[in-house]
């Protein structure tokens, strides 16, 4: 546990062998120890990589960086069961500055997202727009609200789409928040244990993200609009977006189901259920005797077709 998981090949499996009789997934959680072990050779392919260490890795001629545009959302939900007010929510968005934030974290291998979904994705309209970043207006406003304090929980891992770790996330949005006289007791805990918190609701302010199963905009909305917590981490029960979604179900691929979604995200954004943060890229690195080795854009990873020479 929390050390290896070993996978052996079934030389009795029905169709086309795997090309490595065994492989084993290692569980390493510093990201800078991953990359040492990766130029080391104690390891042929790590994900989970820190922005910060791409230069460095791209600098060795034995290894191979892989970037590719990520199917995901990085975002921050508010607890609509305990932050009920959306002037309340929208105020908080007001305060946090994203377009520095995705900078300050990802550098050049995260877009700022204005929509939950990914640009490429159908569904996905310039016209929906987040709350600009207003720290004067939203200061006014939490102080006209009273509120002075957040509680906020995170995970304390890196995510595929969140590489900087959620305790970094969390903590850069507590400066924000602290400018406008907000103070946020940030809880951090490991992924398995964050999960049974998200379960269980005793949080103001969370953060999450989806990396997409399908390229479907329904594969993103109708998860986040899910009553049970597991993945609608802003606990929203909405008749009015309950529809959209039923709507976009109903209506065949194309230029009105586009519509139904894009309309869907503008009145979130309206209400302030989630602050958009980031789209990331998809950073793998492997060494380069490692053949055929592919991150797809669902976030998976067909091992069996990898080649160590």
């Amino acid at each position: 546990r929390d050390e290896k998981v070993v996978l052996k090949r079934f030389d009795d499996y029905w169709g086309e062998p795997a090309k490595c009789e065994n492989v084993v997934i290692k569980t390493i959680p510093d990201a800078s120890a991953r990359v040492t072990a990766l130029q080391t050779g104690e390891v042929d392919i790590i994900d989970g990589i820190d922005t910060n260490m791409v230069d460095q890795l791209k600098a060795d001629s034995n290894l191979s960086v892989n970037l590719t545009e990520g199917m995901n959302i990085n975002y921050m939900g508010y607890n609509t069961e305990k932050l009920t007010d959306p002037e309340v929510r929208l105020a908080l968005s007001e305060a946090i500055n994203v377009d520095e934030l995705v900078k300050g974290l990802y550098g050049d291998f995260a877009s700022k997202a204005d929509s939950i979904l990914p640009t490429f994705l159908p569904g996905y309209s310039k016209e929906v727009k987040q709350v600009s970043y207003d720290p004067e207006k939203a200061k006014a406003t939490l102080a006209s609200k009273g509120v002075t304090k957040l509680h906020v929980i995170t995970y304390s891992n890196a995510r595929p789409y969140n590489t900087a770790t959620g305790k970094t996330l969390a903590e850069s949005v507590q400066g924000y928040l602290s400018a406008v006289g907000v103070e946020c007791n940030i809880d951090s805990y490991d992924w398995t244990t964050y999960k049974d918190k998200i379960t269980a609701g005793d949080y103001d302010v969370c953060f999450y993200g989806w990396n997409g199963d399908n390229g479907d905009p329904d594969n993103f909305l109708n998860l986040l609009s899910d009553p049970t917590p597991a993945m609608n981490v802003a606990r929203l029960k909405d008749e009015t977006y309950n529809k959209f979604i039923a709507e976009g179900n109903a209506t065949e691929n194309g230029d009105a189901r586009n519509k139904v979604y894009a309309d869907a995200e503008k009145y979130l954004a309206s209400i302030a259920v989630w602050l958009p943060i980031s789209h990331q890229q998809n950073i793998t690195a492997n060494r380069t005797n490692i053949k055929n080795f592919f991150y797809h854009p669902t976030a998976t990873v067909d091992l069996a077709i990898v080649e160590k020479n």
